[in-house]
């Protein structure tokens, strides 16, 4: 009597999904948007980001620069969010930036301590820039087949 017993090998290698290291807020965010809605969408940002810098910096250049919001945050902020709003602009996936933005720039309007005022800016300022990570990676996963 005999049996035949076989060892499992282990000298293949299994695909590995690259799905499970991505959180489902990335995954959520990656969906893309139908239609042309995104770019309406994206393009309205821009043009948002725009109005109001101009806004900003005919406000500091009037002498008056409490009449509008602070020119440098506006600037970065506007630029960030507009430049991620086009490259994401097939999926919504830069609203964590544009939340971060504008909490930024309530925060930078807002008479705070100077120790609080620089940690929230530290604080907002992070949001923003995950948001553009989150962003990127939302959308190089949307680019992505979906099985």
């Amino acid at each position: 009597m005999s049996t035949h017993v076989t060892a499992p090998t282990t000298s293949h290698t299994e695909a590995v999904v690259t799905d499970d290291e991505h959180g489902p807020l990335v995954r959520s965010l990656s969906a893309t948007l139908p239609g042309a809605l995104g770019s309406v969408i994206a393009t309205v940002v821009v043009l948002a980001t725009i109005v109001f810098g101009i806004w900003s910096l005919i406000a500091t250049w009037s002498g008056n620069p409490g009449a509008g919001l602070p020119l440098f945050q506006v600037v970065v902020a506007g630029t960030v969010v507009a430049l991620n709003a086009i490259f994401a602009r097939k999926t919504f996936s830069y609203v964590i930036t544009l939340i971060g933005a504008v909490l930024w720039l309530w925060v930078s309007v807002t008479p705070f301590e100077p120790f609080w005022q620089t940690v929230l800016q530290a604080v907002t300022f992070t949001i923003m820039a995950a948001g553009v990570v989150f962003s990127t990676t939302a959308v190089a996963l949307s680019k992505k087949p979906r099985f």
